[in-house]
């Protein structure tokens, strides 16, 4: 497959033309995947509310009830939602009708709910290990730091620490945003295991991490003018970045019909 600038802009523009052709279905299909997740994460707000700098014992006690209930929240409610929203943006990328009522598809049965549970889980395994990862580099370059202590050459051990923490950071973040991909695999393959289509993942963006991160990279415009507008033009970005992020997905695994049939295709589930 080729990748360039070229490439990507035909990706975004398409997923513009494709909101466009769906304007509020595809608004309103964000805002109730939205509109849950933000009220979860209300929870772990009012936990923190009132917490004093240094906090009392019954204070911690409270802000770890908050949190506890906040993952609990996050992993029945919202894993199943975030799955449905993913559900209706590969349909918008294909050109098909979809529905918003695809938000809330895991919830229409046992299994889809379950297999949404199952996938959230699995992702979040393998996300953590790269995060483990992360943490024990960090932890690691900073022993020199602390063996030096207020002498030495302190400056130059924190601009080494944070060049190679930033790097590293950047490497982890597209190893665990490739993981996106396994919910196109698992509602491509629905019959497929949510381990297998979590694994699908590293073959099909192998060579592809520095595009990766380039793409998601080139929405930090439109990021900075959603915090602006305090996440009402957030709405719209949503779309587009799911949207946009499907039809690169369908072009790596050669299902983009603008590219050649010698592309490589999604590997089997």
């Amino acid at each position: 497959m080729t990748y360039n600038s070229d490439a990507r802009k035909a990706y975004k523009a398409q997923a513009r033309a494709d909101i466009r052709a769906r304007f509020w279905p595809t608004m309103g299909a964000v805002l109730l995947e939205m509109v849950p997740l933000f009220l979860i994460s209300m929870i772990m707000m009012i936990g923190v509310q009132g917490l004093s700098e240094q906090p009392t014992l019954r204070e911690m006690l409270k802000l770890y009830q908050y949190m506890g209930i906040f993952i609990v929240a996050e992993f029945l409610i919202g894993s199943p939602i975030t799955f449905g929203a993913k559900h209706y943006f590969v349909a918008r990328a294909r050109g098909e009708q979809g529905s918003v009522a695809q938000v809330l598809t895991c919830f229409s049965s046992l299994g889809k709910y379950l297999t949404a549970l199952k996938l959230s889980l699995c992702i979040a395994i393998r996300s953590l290990g790269w995060l483990l990862l992360l943490y024990a580099v960090m932890f690691v370059t900073m022993i020199p730091m602390i063996l030096v202590g207020d002498g030495g050459p302190m400056v130059f051990y924190i601009v080494v620490w944070a060049v190679v923490v930033i790097v590293l950071a950047c490497f982890v973040a597209v190893k665990i945003r490739r993981y996106d991909g396994a919910y196109i695999c698992m509602i491509d393959t629905p019959d497929a295991s949510v381990w297998e289509a979590v694994k699908a993942c590293a073959p099909i963006f192998k060579g592809h991490n520095w595009e990766l991160l380039v793409f998601d990279l080139s929405f930090i415009l439109w990021e900075l003018l959603s915090a602006i507008t305090l996440g009402i033009v957030g709405i719209y970005v949503t779309a587009y970045q799911e949207i946009a992020f499907v039809h690169y997905f369908d072009a790596l695994c050669g299902k983009d019909e603008n590219e050649s049939l010698n592309q490589p295709e999604m590997p089997e589930l």
